[in-house]
């Protein structure tokens, strides 16, 4: 880890915004910029075909096995609590998936003591497929949900297309759509912005096959900003405290104020690194 990493994520001669950029710059190699150029031919690619065979409808399971006792409990307890059973409507991966997220925005919404106002208009900032939008709307029960994502016309291997998927985890949400859009032009004002592991350094964005002209975290950061509402609140959640802190450095300089943050301890299922999940208000 390099000096302004180090700064970074200690907090120590708190870097300025330009230090932060060429922070995160500053480990690109040649190869990165090669695989930069590969994924950018791919990419612009798929924007111009926009590929589309219709909306794509998972099969559900109804009953989820091989839990651990601790995770039988804990989906009992979510399920109870928030009136939803995600595997009456999707398949095992995406029903953990949801039960996951929806672990997360529970725990933090009783460790920060977070109150949840119902019926706001909420945007997701780089939803991939929008598996988790179910999570979402069981959380937050949006008067409006969008999910927003600059590759969603990416191609999987069975011929179908992220926003073909998209469209099958929202056909049952109330009030819930799918963009394809690059949020730095996006311009619609919403009172809950959320952004789950969000590109802050370019070699996770690199490792999910974008291109370097997408990372630009300064400038999604300040478009949430000017895109929340008055009073308004950004959820994001990150990889690790390391990657939070560098995070919550550049979202600070849009002004926005920290109200806490949670770090999940105790995920539904193991990770390498617990993530953390920070709340921001626009006052």
């Amino acid at each position: 880890m390099n000096n302004l990493a180090k700064q970074a994520v200690t907090g120590k001669d708190k870097p300025t915004l330009g230090d932060l950029q060429q922070m995160t710059r500053s480990d690109i190699t040649l190869t990165d910029r090669l695989r930069s150029g590969y994924h950018r031919i791919w990419y612009e690619a798929t924007q111009v075909l926009r590929w589309s065979r219709g909306t794509y409808r998972e099969a559900p399971i109804t009953t989820l096995g091989n839990l651990t006792p601790a995770q039988y409990h804990r989906i009992e307890e979510l399920g109870e609590t928030y009136g939803t059973r995600f595997e009456l409507s999707h398949p095992p991966e995406t029903t953990l998936l949801n039960y996951g997220y929806l672990d997360l925005l529970d725990r933090a919404r009783q460790a920060l003591k977070w109150p949840i106002i119902k019926n706001r208009k909420i945007c997701d900032v780089g939803s991939a497929n929008f598996v988790y939008a179910a999570a979402l709307q069981a959380f937050f029960h949006p008067s409006q949900l969008t999910g927003t994502e600059v590759d969603g016309h990416r191609l999987y291997c069975n011929g179908r297309s992220r926003i073909d998927y998209a469209q099958g985890h929202i056909q049952d949400l109330p009030h819930t759509n799918y963009v394809v859009a690059d949020y730095r032009q996006y311009n619609k004002p919403a009172e809950i912005i959320t952004a789950w592991y969000p590109f802050v350094t370019p070699k996770p964005l690199l490792a999910w096959r974008l291109p370097l002209s997408l990372f630009d975290p300064r400038a999604l950061f300040t478009k949430i900003a000017n895109n929340l509402v008055i009073g308004g609140s950004f959820v994001m959640v990150n990889h690790s405290q390391s990657e939070a802190k560098i995070a919550q450095n550049i979202v600070e300089a849009t002004g926005l104020i920290c109200r806490g943050h949670y770090v999940h301890d105790t995920p539904l299922r193991p990770r390498t690194q617990p993530a953390v999940l920070t709340l921001w208000h626009h006052s």
